[in-house]
Protein backbone atom coordinates (compact mmCIF):
# COMPACT_ATOMS: atom_id res chain seq x y z
CA UNK A 1 0.00 0.00 0.00
CA UNK A 2 1.09 3.07 -1.01
CA UNK A 3 1.38 4.89 2.81
CA UNK A 4 2.16 8.51 1.86
CA UNK A 5 -0.62 8.59 -0.46
CA UNK A 6 -3.26 7.13 1.46
CA UNK A 7 -2.27 9.94 4.69
CA UNK A 8 -2.96 12.52 1.36
CA UNK A 9 -6.76 11.07 1.18
CA UNK A 10 -6.88 11.05 5.33
CA UNK A 11 -5.79 14.62 5.55
CA UNK A 12 -8.77 15.45 2.66
CA UNK A 13 -11.29 13.54 4.73
CA UNK A 14 -10.17 15.48 8.33
CA UNK A 15 -11.02 18.69 6.01
CA UNK A 16 -13.92 17.81 4.68
CA UNK A 17 -16.76 19.89 6.06
CA UNK A 18 -18.99 17.21 6.77
CA UNK A 19 -19.17 14.63 9.20
CA UNK A 20 -20.73 12.22 6.87
CA UNK A 21 -19.89 11.09 2.99
CA UNK A 22 -21.28 8.74 0.89
CA UNK A 23 -19.61 6.63 -0.64
CA UNK A 24 -19.89 8.31 -4.31
CA UNK A 25 -18.09 11.51 -2.51
CA UNK A 26 -15.62 9.49 -1.40
CA UNK A 27 -14.88 8.27 -4.72
CA UNK A 28 -14.27 12.27 -5.72
CA UNK A 29 -11.69 12.49 -2.16
CA UNK A 30 -10.19 9.16 -4.26
CA UNK A 31 -9.73 9.59 -7.49
CA UNK A 32 -8.38 6.23 -8.69
CA UNK A 33 -9.36 4.41 -11.62
CA UNK A 34 -9.24 0.93 -10.75
CA UNK A 35 -12.01 -0.24 -8.17
CA UNK A 36 -10.42 -2.90 -6.62
CA UNK A 37 -7.12 -0.43 -6.03
CA UNK A 38 -10.34 1.94 -4.72
CA UNK A 39 -11.74 -0.53 -2.61
CA UNK A 40 -8.07 -1.43 -0.51
CA UNK A 41 -7.75 2.72 0.17
CA UNK A 42 -10.96 2.57 1.45
CA UNK A 43 -10.62 -0.66 3.45
CA UNK A 44 -7.13 0.86 5.06
CA UNK A 45 -8.71 4.07 5.79
CA UNK A 46 -11.72 2.27 7.76
CA UNK A 47 -8.99 0.04 9.32
CA UNK A 48 -6.78 3.19 10.41
CA UNK A 49 -10.40 4.64 12.04
CA UNK A 50 -10.40 7.80 9.57
CA UNK A 51 -13.60 6.21 8.02
CA UNK A 52 -16.41 4.42 10.22
CA UNK A 53 -19.04 2.57 8.04
CA UNK A 54 -22.40 3.37 8.27
CA UNK A 55 -23.73 -0.45 8.01
CA UNK A 56 -27.22 0.37 8.00
CA UNK A 57 -26.58 2.11 5.20
CA UNK A 58 -26.25 -1.05 2.91
CA UNK A 59 -24.10 -1.94 0.38
CA UNK A 60 -23.02 -0.36 -2.67
CA UNK A 61 -23.59 -2.96 -4.91
CA UNK A 62 -20.43 -3.53 -6.33
CA UNK A 63 -17.81 -6.32 -5.82
CA UNK A 64 -16.69 -6.57 -3.26
CA UNK A 65 -18.60 -4.17 -1.66
CA UNK A 66 -18.68 -1.50 0.40
CA UNK A 67 -20.54 0.74 2.07
CA UNK A 68 -22.81 3.33 0.88
CA UNK A 69 -22.68 6.10 3.72
CA UNK A 70 -19.18 6.61 5.93
CA UNK A 71 -18.67 8.81 9.34
CA UNK A 72 -15.68 10.49 9.60
CA UNK A 73 -13.34 10.27 12.51
CA UNK A 74 -12.68 13.62 13.25
CA UNK A 75 -10.30 14.21 16.39
CA UNK A 76 -12.33 16.86 18.97
CA UNK A 77 -9.32 18.98 19.29
CA UNK A 78 -8.46 19.21 15.77
CA UNK A 79 -10.24 22.91 15.86
CA UNK A 80 -8.13 24.25 19.04
CA UNK A 81 -5.27 25.68 17.34
CA UNK A 82 -7.91 28.01 16.04
CA UNK A 83 -8.83 29.36 19.10
CA UNK A 84 -6.37 32.29 19.55
CA UNK A 85 -7.44 33.19 15.97
CA UNK A 86 -10.58 33.58 17.03
CA UNK A 87 -10.07 35.48 20.24
CA UNK A 88 -8.32 38.12 18.14
CA UNK A 89 -11.27 38.98 15.51
CA UNK A 90 -12.92 42.65 15.79
CA UNK A 91 -14.99 43.03 18.59
CA UNK A 92 -18.05 43.46 16.13
CA UNK A 93 -17.63 40.03 14.84
CA UNK A 94 -19.44 37.16 16.94
CA UNK A 95 -16.52 36.33 18.34
CA UNK A 96 -18.44 34.19 20.97
CA UNK A 97 -20.22 32.12 18.50
CA UNK A 98 -17.07 30.92 17.14
CA UNK A 99 -15.31 30.08 20.06
CA UNK A 100 -18.49 27.33 20.79
CA UNK A 101 -18.60 26.70 17.21
CA UNK A 102 -14.87 26.50 15.81
CA UNK A 103 -15.61 24.48 12.71
CA UNK A 104 -18.26 27.25 11.45
CA UNK A 105 -14.97 29.68 12.04
CA UNK A 106 -12.86 27.26 9.72
CA UNK A 107 -15.91 27.35 7.03
CA UNK A 108 -16.44 31.25 7.14
CA UNK A 109 -12.59 32.42 7.38
CA UNK A 110 -12.60 33.09 3.64
CA UNK A 111 -15.35 35.75 3.88
CA UNK A 112 -14.50 36.64 7.43
CA UNK A 113 -10.57 37.72 6.95
CA UNK A 114 -11.26 40.14 4.76
CA UNK A 115 -14.38 41.59 7.16
CA UNK A 116 -12.00 41.26 10.17
CA UNK A 117 -9.10 43.03 8.34
CA UNK A 118 -11.28 45.78 7.16
CA UNK A 119 -13.21 46.70 10.56
CA UNK A 120 -9.32 46.95 11.60
CA UNK A 121 -7.85 48.87 9.22
CA UNK A 122 -10.23 50.78 7.14
CA UNK A 123 -13.42 51.31 10.12
CA UNK A 124 -13.01 55.26 9.01
CA UNK A 125 -14.61 54.21 5.43
CA UNK A 126 -17.51 52.99 6.74
CA UNK A 127 -18.80 56.44 8.01
CA UNK A 128 -19.67 57.07 4.38
CA UNK A 129 -22.53 55.02 3.29
CA UNK A 130 -22.41 52.88 0.22
CA UNK A 131 -24.09 51.15 -2.10
CA UNK A 132 -23.79 47.22 -2.01
CA UNK A 133 -21.94 46.86 -4.63
CA UNK A 134 -19.66 49.78 -4.13
CA UNK A 135 -19.05 48.36 -0.58
CA UNK A 136 -18.52 44.84 -1.88
CA UNK A 137 -15.80 45.87 -4.42
CA UNK A 138 -14.29 48.19 -1.30
CA UNK A 139 -13.91 44.91 1.01
CA UNK A 140 -13.60 42.04 -1.03
CA UNK A 141 -12.78 43.31 -4.74
CA UNK A 142 -15.80 41.50 -6.00
CA UNK A 143 -18.75 44.37 -6.73
CA UNK A 144 -21.25 41.53 -6.39
CA UNK A 145 -20.67 39.40 -3.42
CA UNK A 146 -22.79 41.24 -0.93
CA UNK A 147 -25.59 40.50 -3.20
CA UNK A 148 -25.45 37.29 -4.25
CA UNK A 149 -23.00 34.96 -2.77
CA UNK A 150 -24.74 32.50 -0.13
CA UNK A 151 -21.50 31.81 1.53
CA UNK A 152 -21.14 35.32 2.43
CA UNK A 153 -24.87 35.79 3.06
CA UNK A 154 -24.06 32.76 5.57
CA UNK A 155 -21.44 34.85 7.52
CA UNK A 156 -23.96 37.71 7.46
CA UNK A 157 -26.29 36.27 8.69
CA UNK A 158 -24.17 34.69 11.57
CA UNK A 159 -22.14 38.23 12.66
CA UNK A 160 -25.54 39.51 14.35
CA UNK A 161 -25.44 44.01 13.20
CA UNK A 162 -22.56 43.25 11.08
CA UNK A 163 -24.86 44.34 7.91
CA UNK A 164 -25.35 47.44 9.89
CA UNK A 165 -21.78 48.21 10.52
CA UNK A 166 -20.97 47.74 7.30
CA UNK A 167 -23.27 50.50 6.34
CA UNK A 168 -23.99 49.97 2.60
CA UNK A 169 -27.28 50.84 1.02
CA UNK A 170 -29.64 48.74 -1.43
CA UNK A 171 -30.48 49.96 -5.09
CA UNK A 172 -33.51 49.33 -6.00
CA UNK A 173 -34.88 49.36 -9.47
CA UNK A 174 -34.74 52.73 -10.43
CA UNK A 175 -36.29 54.61 -13.63
CA UNK A 176 -34.68 54.98 -16.89
CA UNK A 177 -33.91 58.93 -16.91
CA UNK A 178 -33.73 60.79 -13.62
CA UNK A 179 -33.96 64.93 -14.72
CA UNK A 180 -31.21 66.76 -12.22
CA UNK A 181 -32.42 70.29 -14.04
CA UNK A 182 -36.02 70.99 -15.09
CA UNK A 183 -35.82 69.93 -18.59
CA UNK A 184 -39.43 71.78 -18.92
CA UNK A 185 -37.92 74.98 -18.16
CA UNK A 186 -35.46 74.21 -20.77
CA UNK A 187 -37.55 73.11 -23.61
CA UNK A 188 -40.14 76.63 -22.84
CA UNK A 189 -36.57 78.52 -23.34
CA UNK A 190 -35.66 76.87 -26.22
CA UNK A 191 -39.41 77.00 -27.98
CA UNK A 192 -39.41 81.05 -27.04
CA UNK A 193 -35.72 81.38 -28.71
CA UNK A 194 -36.37 78.90 -31.84
CA UNK A 195 -36.07 81.86 -34.34
CA UNK A 196 -32.43 83.64 -32.30
CA UNK A 197 -30.55 80.97 -32.85
CA UNK A 198 -30.78 79.58 -29.19
CA UNK A 199 -27.51 77.21 -28.66
CA UNK A 200 -28.85 76.09 -25.12
CA UNK A 201 -27.76 72.15 -24.65
CA UNK A 202 -28.49 69.60 -22.00
CA UNK A 203 -25.75 67.21 -21.45
CA UNK A 204 -26.77 63.68 -20.15
CA UNK A 205 -24.72 60.82 -18.83
CA UNK A 206 -25.08 57.59 -19.65
CA UNK A 207 -24.30 54.73 -17.09
CA UNK A 208 -23.57 51.09 -17.57
CA UNK A 209 -24.40 49.34 -14.05
CA UNK A 210 -27.14 50.51 -11.39
CA UNK A 211 -25.27 51.32 -8.32
CA UNK A 212 -23.40 53.91 -9.94
CA UNK A 213 -26.41 55.67 -11.59
CA UNK A 214 -28.40 55.24 -7.84
CA UNK A 215 -25.33 56.83 -6.32
CA UNK A 216 -24.88 60.02 -8.76
CA UNK A 217 -28.85 59.90 -8.53
CA UNK A 218 -28.56 60.90 -4.77
CA UNK A 219 -25.59 63.33 -4.63
CA UNK A 220 -26.52 65.09 -7.93
CA UNK A 221 -29.15 68.16 -7.60
CA UNK A 222 -30.11 71.43 -10.12
CA UNK A 223 -27.27 73.15 -7.51
CA UNK A 224 -24.58 70.68 -7.14
CA UNK A 225 -24.73 69.58 -11.15
CA UNK A 226 -20.97 69.43 -12.15
CA UNK A 227 -19.56 65.93 -12.40
CA UNK A 228 -15.53 66.42 -12.98
CA UNK A 229 -15.96 69.84 -14.74
CA UNK A 230 -18.76 68.77 -16.77
CA UNK A 231 -22.60 70.02 -16.29
CA UNK A 232 -25.04 67.33 -16.24
CA UNK A 233 -28.70 67.74 -16.74
CA UNK A 234 -29.65 64.36 -16.75
CA UNK A 235 -28.30 60.35 -15.85
CA UNK A 236 -29.54 57.87 -17.76
CA UNK A 237 -29.34 53.95 -16.15
CA UNK A 238 -28.16 52.11 -19.50
CA UNK A 239 -28.66 48.82 -18.38
CA UNK A 240 -26.00 47.06 -19.80
CA UNK A 241 -26.24 46.76 -23.46
CA UNK A 242 -29.67 47.52 -23.51
CA UNK A 243 -28.47 51.06 -24.21
CA UNK A 244 -27.15 50.14 -27.43
CA UNK A 245 -29.87 48.34 -28.82
CA UNK A 246 -30.73 48.87 -32.35
CA UNK A 247 -34.70 48.38 -31.76
CA UNK A 248 -36.14 51.55 -29.36
CA UNK A 249 -32.53 52.77 -29.82
CA UNK A 250 -31.58 55.74 -27.75
CA UNK A 251 -32.10 58.08 -31.45
CA UNK A 252 -35.68 57.61 -30.69
CA UNK A 253 -35.48 58.05 -27.26
CA UNK A 254 -34.26 61.46 -27.80
CA UNK A 255 -36.17 62.43 -30.45
CA UNK A 256 -39.45 61.40 -28.03
CA UNK A 257 -38.19 62.41 -24.33
CA UNK A 258 -35.69 65.99 -25.63
CA UNK A 259 -38.00 66.97 -28.33
CA UNK A 260 -36.46 70.90 -29.04
CA UNK A 261 -33.83 70.34 -26.56
CA UNK A 262 -30.13 69.83 -28.12
CA UNK A 263 -28.67 67.00 -25.91
CA UNK A 264 -24.86 65.96 -25.35
CA UNK A 265 -24.10 62.58 -24.58
CA UNK A 266 -21.69 61.74 -22.01
CA UNK A 267 -20.74 57.28 -21.89
CA UNK A 268 -19.22 55.93 -18.14
CA UNK A 269 -19.06 52.10 -17.94
CA UNK A 270 -16.80 49.52 -17.12
CA UNK A 271 -13.40 49.25 -18.04
CA UNK A 272 -13.25 46.15 -19.56
CA UNK A 273 -14.19 44.75 -23.44
CA UNK A 274 -17.80 44.25 -22.77
CA UNK A 275 -17.87 47.76 -21.56
CA UNK A 276 -15.67 49.21 -24.43
CA UNK A 277 -18.14 47.05 -26.76
CA UNK A 278 -20.99 48.67 -25.32
CA UNK A 279 -19.93 52.19 -26.22
CA UNK A 280 -18.53 51.72 -29.78
CA UNK A 281 -22.09 50.12 -30.81
CA UNK A 282 -23.81 52.87 -29.08
CA UNK A 283 -21.98 55.15 -31.17
CA UNK A 284 -22.41 53.63 -34.25
CA UNK A 285 -26.01 52.54 -33.67
CA UNK A 286 -26.88 56.15 -33.06
CA UNK A 287 -24.63 58.05 -35.83
CA UNK A 288 -26.67 61.46 -35.69
CA UNK A 289 -26.29 61.92 -31.95
CA UNK A 290 -23.12 63.34 -30.47
CA UNK A 291 -22.09 60.91 -27.92
CA UNK A 292 -19.00 61.03 -26.15
CA UNK A 293 -17.04 58.89 -23.34
CA UNK A 294 -16.79 60.66 -19.97
CA UNK A 295 -13.12 60.58 -20.30
CA UNK A 296 -12.42 62.37 -16.58
CA UNK A 297 -14.36 59.21 -14.80
CA UNK A 298 -12.38 56.38 -16.71
CA UNK A 299 -9.13 58.36 -15.64
CA UNK A 300 -10.18 58.59 -11.69
CA UNK A 301 -11.01 54.41 -12.36
CA UNK A 302 -7.49 54.13 -13.11
CA UNK A 303 -6.13 56.29 -10.78
CA UNK A 304 -7.91 54.46 -7.94
CA UNK A 305 -7.23 51.01 -9.21
CA UNK A 306 -3.36 51.86 -8.99
CA UNK A 307 -1.94 49.42 -6.66
CA UNK A 308 -5.34 47.06 -6.34
CA UNK A 309 -5.79 43.58 -7.19
CA UNK A 310 -8.23 44.11 -9.65
CA UNK A 311 -10.67 41.11 -10.45
CA UNK A 312 -10.65 38.38 -13.28
CA UNK A 313 -12.37 39.70 -16.42
CA UNK A 314 -15.54 37.65 -16.79
CA UNK A 315 -15.24 34.85 -19.33
CA UNK A 316 -16.43 34.47 -23.15
CA UNK A 317 -16.22 38.45 -23.78
CA UNK A 318 -15.43 39.51 -26.83
CA UNK A 319 -12.51 41.14 -27.94
CA UNK A 320 -11.90 43.24 -30.76
CA UNK A 321 -9.06 45.07 -31.25
CA UNK A 322 -10.27 47.68 -33.76
CA UNK A 323 -12.99 48.82 -30.27
CA UNK A 324 -10.25 48.67 -27.88
CA UNK A 325 -7.62 50.95 -30.60
CA UNK A 326 -10.88 52.95 -31.07
CA UNK A 327 -11.24 53.50 -27.51
CA UNK A 328 -8.28 53.86 -25.95
CA UNK A 329 -7.57 57.00 -29.35
CA UNK A 330 -9.05 59.18 -27.23
CA UNK A 331 -6.69 58.74 -24.27
CA UNK A 332 -3.05 60.15 -23.94
CA UNK A 333 -0.31 57.53 -24.13
CA UNK A 334 0.09 57.21 -20.18
CA UNK A 335 -3.55 55.84 -19.86
CA UNK A 336 -3.72 53.58 -23.31
CA UNK A 337 -0.63 52.01 -21.40
CA UNK A 338 -2.54 51.15 -18.22
CA UNK A 339 -5.77 50.25 -20.25
CA UNK A 340 -3.90 47.79 -22.39
CA UNK A 341 -1.96 46.42 -19.44
CA UNK A 342 -5.25 45.69 -17.22
CA UNK A 343 -7.35 44.18 -20.63
CA UNK A 344 -4.27 42.05 -21.40
CA UNK A 345 -3.71 41.07 -17.91
CA UNK A 346 -7.50 39.31 -18.42
CA UNK A 347 -8.41 42.13 -15.87
CA UNK A 348 -11.04 44.71 -15.26
CA UNK A 349 -12.10 47.62 -13.54
CA UNK A 350 -15.35 47.90 -12.96
CA UNK A 351 -17.77 51.32 -12.07
CA UNK A 352 -17.69 50.34 -8.08
CA UNK A 353 -14.40 51.27 -7.88
CA UNK A 354 -15.67 54.70 -7.88
CA UNK A 355 -18.08 55.02 -4.86
CA UNK A 356 -20.23 57.26 -3.16
CA UNK A 357 -17.20 58.91 -1.09
CA UNK A 358 -14.97 59.38 -4.45
CA UNK A 359 -18.39 60.83 -6.56
CA UNK A 360 -18.92 63.09 -3.59
CA UNK A 361 -15.51 64.63 -4.20
CA UNK A 362 -15.88 64.99 -7.73
CA UNK A 363 -19.16 66.50 -7.50
CA UNK A 364 -18.95 70.38 -7.57
CA UNK A 365 -22.00 72.94 -7.17
CA UNK A 366 -22.79 75.06 -10.64
CA UNK A 367 -20.54 78.24 -9.67
CA UNK A 368 -17.47 75.60 -8.29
Amino acid sequence: MDLQRNEQFAKKLLEYEKIRITEKELRKIIPVSDYEDYYNIVTELVKSNIIIPVKKSGSNGMYPPLYKRYSIAKPENQYDELIPEIRLLHYKLNIEGYLANPEKYQKHKPWLLPIDDFLKHNSHKLKIPLSINERSFQIFRREKALREDKELAAVLSFNPGLIDALNYYLTPEPFFTYNIADINIMESINDNNRDKGSTDEWNVLIIENKDTWYTLKNIMSPKRNRLAGVRIDSLIYGEGKKIARKADSLTEFDKSFFRNVKANYYYFGDLDYEGIGILYDLVNVNPKLKIELMRPLYIAMLKTAQGVDLPVAKEKQIKKAEEVDWFISFFEPRYQSLIMGILEMGRYIPQEILNNGDFSELVFSKGG
